[in-house]
């Protein structure tokens, strides 16, 4: 009657056959990551010290920084500019997906700290 369920468990609400898939439900949550790297930067903010040359404390390191390098948040506005500028082409639908994809994960970000120590 019931194909080959056990005897009695066709309508049993505890089955997992007669369980419900709970729904996709969208929510809202913070990620937050921390990056970090070691770089080289140029400076004539130094003082020897003993024949060698130092940064010197008060040097301003972040604009220095700013002048060698690009910002995530920069970089992170021009993958944007590359990826819209390819979607614009022809593409596959999965590499627009893709893309989608990676356009979203490169949006929305905001900067909540910068340090820059030597």
């Amino acid at each position: 009657m019931y194909d080959n369920y056990p005897p009695g468990a066709a309508l049993d609400p505890n089955a997992p056959y007669n369980q419900v898939d709970p729904p996709e439900c969208e929510f809202t949550i913070t990620a937050s990551v921390t990056l970090e790297r070691v770089c080289t930067i140029t400076s004539d903010e130094v003082y020897n010290d003993d024949g060698d040359w130092t940064l010197c404390d008060d040097a301003n390191v972040e604009a220095t920084y700013n002048y060698d390098y690009a910002s995530i948040p920069q970089c992170l506005d021009e993958l944007v500019r590359y990826i819209d500028a390819e979607m614009r082409t022809d593409v596959t639908p999965q590499r627009k997906q893709f893309l989608q994809r990676l356009r979203d994960s490169a949006t929305g970000w905001t900067t909540e700290y910068f340090e820059y120590s030597h």
